[in-house]
């Protein structure tokens, strides 16, 4: 069993990302904020991808 390294509740993960998005929307324009938009729903699918491929090779084992 692997220890958590993002020790955070589901509730404290839902708030940092309010704030977050708010402190972008106030600093950055419209364009800004598409990109950042794109580039963390990369990051979202990327980690996806590593977490399927992991609960795979899991269950190969």
């Amino acid at each position: 069993m692997s220890k958590k390294k993002l020790d955070l509740t589901g509730a404290e993960l839902v708030s940092l990302a309010g704030s977050l998005a708010i402190c972008f929307a106030e600093k950055y324009d419209k364009d800004d904020l598409r990109r950042l938009r794109l580039f963390f729903s990369s990051i979202a699918s990327n980690i996806t991808i590593i977490e399927i491929e992991g609960i795979s090779r899991t269950n190969e084992k």
